[in-house]
């Protein structure tokens, strides 16, 4: 079987942070504190989930409202087993599934769609950081934490006016124009291998750009704005509710500082199910507020498995009524393919 130099760098990333979040742990004390847990949260942690990824339906329905008319009923499901196979697939493979199966269904340019989930994860990446401050802000917390969402910050800010910039003022055009010019005089094989490469850049980069064009419409703008703190309310609520379940009485700026700070360590490649830095960045965040290391392992693991076995179920059953083998999708997104999006996410003219 041929294992990939990335899996392989993925698996050793992932080892690494489960040895330091399994160091000196007692693992009698971990087993008692998971089997603490009030299972009588569950039913409240499950409908919060689901109303987290509906939050991230409506959210997905403005940002393609302008060339998908998609109805919210099929949306929602979509975006439930797009965040199930983030969950159980590497980089974020759930996100591309839902740019090439809207594109699919709905005849759009799956290249645009995708540069719109791409402006969507900009904006979360925002909120996150609104939450972390906030969190800093209630406890007043310094140092290493405020430093990290200095640099976060600026990260993102950067990355939404940039987006904006190159919305406003594409010059793909111009410049693949300029490129073709002066390929011109080169022989006429080596030509056409160029012009080709350019058209296939300046079809792909202007779709890609066009999936930012609610940026140029401030109602939507704002709803998007306002769908996007309903996702993220959800998700505190969710762990809110799971500290609660293991009996532990903390304030929401505790459950904004963790969730704020998990997300963040979930942007760091691993395996699939985010192990590893998941574990390690609850342990870490749990640290701040002087909660022990077996505890916040206990919760990160609860927590995790309950979102886990929610999402996969539901994301099953909407693969079975749309007739979606799981087998097709992990080949679609196979390492060759998903490193070309030119043959996993085709072009209106290649299609």
């Amino acid at each position: 079987m041929k294992i990939s130099l990335k899996r392989v760098i993925l698996l050793f990333i992932t080892c690494i942070f489960l040895f330091f979040v399994f160091r000196n742990i007692d693992i009698k004390e971990l087993l008692k504190l998971t089997g603490a847990f009030d299972c009588g949260y569950i039913i409240l942690l499950v409908i919060s989930i689901i109303c987290s990824l509906a939050c991230r339906g409506i959210c997905f329905k403005i940002l393609i409202s302008s060339s998908v008319k998609a109805p919210l009923k099929d949306l929602i499901p979509l975006c439930l087993t797009g965040a199930a196979l983030n969950i159980v697939l590497p980089a974020r493979a759930g996100d591309i599934f839902r740019a090439y199966y809207t594109g699919d269904k709905y005849g759009a340019d799956k290249i645009k769609i995708f540069g719109t989930v791409m402006l969507e994860r900009i904006f979360d990446g925002l909120i996150i950081l609104i939450m972390l401050f906030c969190a800093i802000a209630l406890y007043n917390k310094s140092g290493l934490a405020k430093d990290l969402c200095y640099i976060c910050a600026f990260i993102f800010i950067v990355a939404l006016i940039t987006a904006f910039v190159t919305f406003k003022f594409n010059k793909t055009d111009e410049i693949c124009t300029f490129l073709k010019d002066k390929s011109g005089k080169l022989p006429e094989k080596l030509k056409n291998i160029l012009f080709r490469l350019i058209s296939f850049f300046n079809r792909t980069c202007n779709s890609f750009i066009n999936g930012f064009e609610v940026l140029q419409y401030p109602k939507k703008l704002l709803m998007v704005v306002c769908a996007s703190f309903g996702i993220w309310f959800f998700e505190c609520l969710n762990y809110y509710i799971v500290i609660q379940a293991f009996g532990c009485d903390v304030s929401w700026s505790v459950v904004l500082f963790i969730i704020g700070f998990v997300a963040l360590a979930c942007m760091i490649p691993s395996t699939s199910i985010f192990i590893g830095p998941y574990q390690a960045a609850v342990i870490a965040a749990f640290a701040i507020y002087n909660i022990n290391k077996e505890t916040a392992l206990a919760i990160s693991i609860v927590e995790q498995l309950i979102v886990t076995i929610t999402l996969c179920i539901i994301a099953a059953l909407f693969l079975i009524r749309n007739n979606i083998s799981y087998e097709k999708i992990k080949e679609n997104l196979s390492d060759s393919e998903y490193t070309h999006t030119g043959e996993l996410i085709k072009s209106p003219e290649e299609e």
